[in-house]
């Protein structure tokens, strides 16, 4: 009587542990948190240029994957940096756009241009090493590029507040998908999953 007790457990246990077992190698198996993050942080950057009416959404986009990190807290630290980066770097740009279109009547495809603008990207550099920002170093360079190098002096200031909103808002889009309590749940699920079942490994190989 016992004995069929125990074989009547064991094969009502089956069918949830098999459940358990499917549902563990599918989140094994599944893309990592930070890729669902960043597409999630995509398709929101992307809704709200739309809404917003920008005719370039690619630079909040950019932002947001740029700025996405494993934790809430890295990614804050790269949007401290990102947004100060992003800032100086939309000044600085401006600023050589009007000296170099506006005060000297450089054309913007000309060969003198492109060699100031390259050089000039020199001190901006130095400045964010100097303030000690090394994060920041490689977004502030592409903004500036990006602005300098797509700028008339007549719309020098309305495409460069342009391209910093563009950025702080995919910076803020990116803080906020990885604050997310539901992903973060999840993700915690997907690590307990994976540690779960190397420790079960090693038992298994301890045994043997």
């Amino acid at each position: 009587m016992e004995t069929q007790q125990i074989e009547e457990l064991k094969t009502d246990a089956q069918p949830k542990d098999l459940v358990h077992r499917i549902t563990n190698y599918l989140i094994r198996n599944s893309p990592g948190m930070r890729v669902v993050k960043t597409a999630l942080a995509i398709i929101i950057c992307l809704l709200i240029e739309y809404f917003r009416g920008s005719s370039m959404p690619y630079h909040a986009c950019i932002a947001t994957i740029v700025c996405m990190q494993p934790t809430l807290k890295s990614t804050f630290n790269a949007a401290v940096d990102r947004t100060l980066g992003t800032i100086i770097a939309g000044l600085y740009a401006y600023l050589i756009a009007i000296l170099l279109i506006g005060r000297f009547g450089l054309a913007p495809l000309s060969m003198q241009f492109y060699l100031l603008i390259g050089l000039l990207s020199f001190p901006l550099m130095a400045l964010m090493i100097a303030i000690i920002k090394p994060g920041s170093l490689a977004i502030t360079v592409i903004v500036y590029l990006v602005i300098a190098l797509s700028v008339g002096a007549t719309d020098a200031l309305s495409y460069t507040v342009e391209r910093v909103l563009g950025t702080l808002i995919g910076i803020a889009v990116a803080l906020f998908v990885n604050w997310l309590p539901p992903l973060n749940r999840i993700g915690k699920r997907m690590g307990t999953v994976i540690i779960g079942e190397a420790g079960d490994q090693h038992l298994e190989t301890q045994n043997r």
